[in-house]
């Protein structure tokens, strides 16, 4: 409970007091006077006060260390206290002889400090006995007069500032948690979860695509960019030779070339002469002059002539001894040798022939390598789904360590390289093109999301070649599902009632119920503001 101080000035009469006393707002009021009691040294005027106070429904204390002003004070039940902050109460009261006939204390006996020597007077004056009758006309409207000064100085209830500041703050306390309660009941303690439940639906992707390993992939074009890589092994045979050839030194000998037609000829090198059915081959190139006239020649015309070395096809003695003609598919040109051949010696040796080498690819097209396939398809990594369809092996074409006539002095290898190649594609290839195929199916629908694109799933079948073209079928399942994103829940969601929430999001294919939780309990629609608000979103088949 509040509380007025009313500070007395030493020129304030008491008429001046007793309005400050009415005018104030507060029920308690606390009288500071001056340090010169002034117009508050007579007894008549302290009651005034006091009836002054009850009249106008207030309680009075006077705040004063005067022992004087204090023994007024207590005739008059007015209680005081020493500072602002100190407890009020009735002071004692020095003993006084009292006038029963008019029931007023004899001032004149009281010590007031300055004022004593003047106080005492053998009796009152007129001014004194006017106020004694307004104050005993006040009486009258007591209950009780006063029967005595005994009776007076009975101390009644005194106002009690620490109890008015222990309610005071009781009361303030309670008011300004109530106040606290409701801001908080209000503005801070509204929550809502939004829960939603929701299903997904799948999708299925099926089409016959292109690899490429050039081009850049395009789901409207059906064109996928692909990875190719090959890995090479060696298999061979060992295997012996079965021919026998004579391999000792070749005959040789000189040839003479005659051109019987105007033009000179070109005899090429390895041209073949024969004689006596062995073969002979021309060592080099050899320009034969064209005929020219001649008186000395028959028919006039000498024939153009020029040499030659020979050498025989194979080594023998039996190609030694040659003489004469020789025979030669040249047009106009005849050969002759100039003299015997001569030089070929006889060697017996072991040969590869042609069939040993065919002989021997039969057994290497049976040799295989055990793990190449997997070794090939392993290299790609995890990076890339390997379309396992597409791997080939090709072989090259045999090559033999001696050659076909060739002498062998021991076993004959024939070796060839198998090389084996794949293609695969990369996964975020894969991804792309599958996911562009899945927002095409749901372009037209709202709210909708891929929640599996079915990348680890996709099977390839159907693979062909054909004119460096390359196809291959994919196939997989993707999961489609609502596309709940939570800023926009809490945007719908703000200010709207637990229908009404339920109403705007079940209207998303895939979503199969919602849910919304307040809290504390007497909160009946979602907070305004998003920060107050929680989503969950729970969705089947999905990790």
């Amino acid at each position: 409970m509040n509380k007025d101080v009313i500070y007395i000035d030493v020129e304030d009469d008491i008429t001046t007091i007793i309005s400050k006393i009415k005018a104030s707002k507060e029920r308690i009021i606390a009288l500071v006077p001056p340090r010169r009691i002034g117009v508050l040294q007579s007894a008549v005027n302290i009651r005034l006060l006091a009836r002054a106070a009850i009249s106008a429904d207030k309680r009075i204390v006077l705040i004063t260390n005067d022992s004087v002003l204090a023994g007024l004070a207590a005739t008059a039940k007015i209680p005081i206290a020493k500072t602002l902050q100190s407890k009020p109460e009735i002071a004692e009261i020095p003993v006084l002889k009292v006038d029963d006939d008019n029931d007023v204390i004899d001032g004149g006996k009281l010590a007031v400090g300055d004022m004593a020597d003047s106080a005492k007077r053998s009796k009152k004056s007129d001014e004194d006995s006017v106020v004694d009758n307004a104050i005993a006309e006040a009486n009258k409207k007591e209950s009780k007069g006063l029967d005595s000064l005994k009776k007076m100085v009975k101390k009644p209830k005194v106002p009690d500032f620490n109890t008015f500041r222990k309610k005071f703050l009781l009361i303030g306390g309670g008011a300004l948690l109530l106040i606290v309660f409701l801001v908080w009941a209000i503005w801070f303690a509204p929550h809502a979860t939004v829960v939603i439940s929701a299903k997904t639906t799948s999708m299925t992707v099926s089409d016959t695509v292109s690899l490429n390993e050039t081009a850049a992939t395009s789901a409207k074009s059906n064109v996928i960019k692909s990875v190719k890589k090959e890995l090479a092994k060696e298999v061979s045979v060992e295997f012996s030779a079965t021919g026998k050839k004579n391999v000792g030194e070749k005959a040789t000998g000189i040839v003479v070339f005659s051109n019987s037609s105007s033009s000179s000829v070109t005899i090429s090198a390895g041209t073949i002469l024969k004689n006596s059915g062995l073969s002979y081959t021309l060592n080099s190139s050899v320009t034969v002059p064209g005929a020219t006239l001649g008186w000395s020649c028959p028919g006039y015309k000498c024939p153009g002539s020029t040499s030659g070395s020979i050498t025989a096809s194979e080594g023998g003695a039996q190609y030694n001894a040659a003489t004469g003609s020789m025979s030669i598919s040249v047009d106009d040109i005849s050969a002759s040798l100039r003299s015997a051949t001569s030089g070929g010696t006889d060697k017996t040796a072991t040969v590869v022939t042609a069939s040993d080498i065919e002989s021997a690819k039969s057994k290497l097209s049976e040799k295989k390598i055990d793990g190449l396939k997997e070794q090939l398809l392993s290299s790609f990594g995890d990076s890339a789904t390997v379309i396992t369809e597409s791997y080939v092996e090709n072989r090259s074409d045999p090559n033999p360590s001696v050659a076909v006539d060739g002498e062998a002095t021991g076993a004959v290898t024939l070796k060839s390289t198998i090389t084996a190649s794949a293609l695969a594609i990369d996964k975020n290839e894969l991804k792309n093109f599958v996911e562009a195929k899945l927002k095409e199916e749901i372009s037209g629908k709202k709210s909708q999301r891929i929640y599996d694109n079915g990348v680890s799933k996709i099977a390839f079948s159907q693979f062909s070649k054909a004119h460096n073209v390359q196809t291959v079928r994919l196939t997989t399942n993707g999961k489609v599902g609502p596309d709940i994103k939570e800023a926009n829940v809490k945007d719908q969601a703000k200010g709207k009632s637990y229908g009404e929430v339920q109403s705007a999001i079940e209207s998303i294919e895939g979503v199969e119920d919602v849910d919304v939780k307040f809290s504390p309990f007497w909160v009946k629609s979602v907070p305004k503001d998003i920060n107050k608000i929680n989503v969950e979103f729970k969705i089947k088949d999905v990790k």
